[in-house]
């Protein structure tokens, strides 16, 4: 038997390539860990067939000496040296022991393997390139996480805890990603099916047939058949915005117009449109007239609110008599009574100007005033103490008025001496008026140069009005004026010398408020 160290080591094999004699400091798993591309997997340490000029694949014996988990030297009886040249124990990893199944250990594999693979890895990068080392967080990363199941199946029998740690950041990682796009794609198609949805006709719901009690709807001024058919589904009216839309752009109708409409509490989209549009039973437009409200101004709001143009309400006020006002009156200025109307659209614009006149005369007869002239006479004072006083004041300032007209009036010598005649003869909205102004007899309005009563009356007065010029408080005073326009402070005199105090009260007031005076 021959002793360790005795025998002679063997000649060397002609078949061998010139690298197998080559000693090596560099394990053959890191050589082949090291050259790969991003995103490669680790390659198998198995022999690989080996190029014609290079070294020698395995013998059918080594083949046969693996699969049995025998070292093919061992095999061989050999005891000496490995087949490469090296001394034992260096750069040979000893072979698969009893309970590993047949595989080869870790990082095992021999010289022929490890110098192929790495021929492979250099011919991947350029001439005069240096591999480059990859750093596993830089290796790449996919949605469906390709990239990482395979290192994942590489690294199923590591140890490694900082390794199993990035695992599971990228496992954590790919399933958020995963998360943030479906919600995204779940938000973006509940988007687009809305509006899709509101672009396409479909079966809108709407109720089968008109019916219940009648409630009133009220159109803003600039509100479309969009923004009334939303109001209308809240109010219950219409089953849903969209059939009322639809009916609305089918419909030949009118424009909508603002106003305030009687309805039923429920009503099927074409009906609710013709409605709205005039053709129902129960359309009105809503109007204001405000206190104090000129007659041209009134005209403006009837045109604005109505089926109706300018030219047609200009017309229909053109001949005051017919309404029953007196020869002397050369307008409706003053008889159209200020308030709140709701005139049916299908109306007609006499109508509509005979439906603010009644309550003028209402008022009238139930005051006790029923002589024509009478009546245009305290429609005069009653359209004066509007524009002059506060309501509160309204009994005060008509007796001052009553007061002025009287045949011996020594302080004024009957002239009314009121602001609010002159500046409405000039045809403007202010409250002071130059000097010049003040003397001009070519205003029929000026009651400064012009004794008695205006030609007519100056606005549109209230009730309350009416009431007062119909009853006026009995006082002694001949002056009044109010000191104060935003709290409406209003100081009387009896003379001349004292009222002129109070109005430079009012001056001062004015000048320390120029953007109310």
């Amino acid at each position: 038997m021959t002793r360790p160290g005795d025998e002679t080591p063997p000649e060397a094999d002609p078949h061998q390539g010139p690298f197998e004699s080559l000693p090596s400091s560099v394990p053959d798993d890191d050589l082949v860990d090291t050259f790969r591309l991003p995103g490669e997997p680790a390659r198998s340490t198995e022999a690989a067939p080996v190029h014609p000029d290079g070294p020698a694949a395995p013998s059918p014996e080594d083949h046969a000496a693996g699969q049995a988990g025998q070292d093919p030297a061992a095999s061989a009886g050999a005891s000496g040296p490995p087949h490469d040249g090296r001394p034992a124990g260096q750069g040979v990893s000893p072979g698969p022991t009893d309970d590993s199944d047949g595989a080869p250990a870790a990082g095992s594999g021999d010289r022929r393997t490890s110098g192929a693979g790495r021929r492979r890895d250099e011919e991947l990068y350029a001439p005069g390139e240096e591999p480059r080392e990859v750093d596993p967080d830089d290796a790449g990363w996919s949605l469906l996480g390709a990239q990482d199941d395979r290192e994942d199946a590489q690294g199923e029998t590591e140890e490694d805890p900082v390794a199993a740690e990035r695992r599971r950041l990228r496992r954590r990682r790919r399933l958020r990603g995963i998360i943030v796009i479906g919600v995204l794609v779940l938000v973006i198609g509940s988007i687009l099916s809305r509006v899709i949805g509101g672009l396409l006709p479909g079966d809108a719901a709407d109720y089968p047939r008109t019916s219940g009690d009648t409630v009133t709807f009220t159109v803003n001024d600039g509100e479309g058949a969009i923004l009334i058919g939303r109001r209308l589904e809240e109010a219950g009216i219409v089953a849903s915005a969209e059939a009322f839309r639809q009916a609305a752009e089918m419909s030949p109708g009118k424009h909508i117009q603002p106003g305030e409409y009687d309805m039923q509490e429920q009503m099927t989209a074409e009906d609710a449109v013709e409605s709205l549009q005039g053709a129902g039973r129960g359309a009105v437009a809503y109007v204001a007239v405000n206190r104090g409200e000129r007659l041209q101004e009134v005209l403006d709001s009837l045109a604005a609110a109505t089926p109706h143009d300018r030219a047609e309400f200009a017309e229909a006020v053109s001949d005051p008599q017919k309404y029953g006002l007196p020869e002397q009156a050369t307008t409706v200025e003053g008889y159209l009574a200020s308030g709140e109307y709701r005139l049916p659209l299908k109306d007609s614009a006499e109508d509509m100007v005979r439906a603010l006149i009644d309550p003028t005369f209402a008022e009238l007869e139930k005051m006790g005033v029923t002589d024509p002239d009478e009546q245009f006479r305290t429609v005069t004072i009653a359209s004066i103490v509007e524009a002059e006083a506060l309501p509160d004041d309204y009994p005060m300032v008509a007796g001052i008025i009553e007061n002025r007209l009287k045949p011996d009036n020594r302080e004024t010598d009957g002239l009314l001496q009121i602001d609010a005649t002159v500046i409405y003869g000039l045809g403007e909205r202010r409250l002071q008026f130059s000097s010049a102004e003040r003397r001009d007899k070519s205003n029929e309005y000026n009651t400064y140069v012009h004794k008695g009563l205006p030609p007519g009356p100056i606005g549109a007065p209230s009730l309350k009005a009416i009431d007062a010029a119909s009853k006026p408080k009995e006082n002694d005073y001949y002056y009044w004026v109010t000191v104060d326009i935003s709290t409406g402070e209003t100081k009387f005199a009896k003379t001349y010398a004292e009222h002129q105090k109070y109005q430079d009260e009012y001056r001062a007031y004015c000048r320390e408020n120029p953007d109310i005076c």
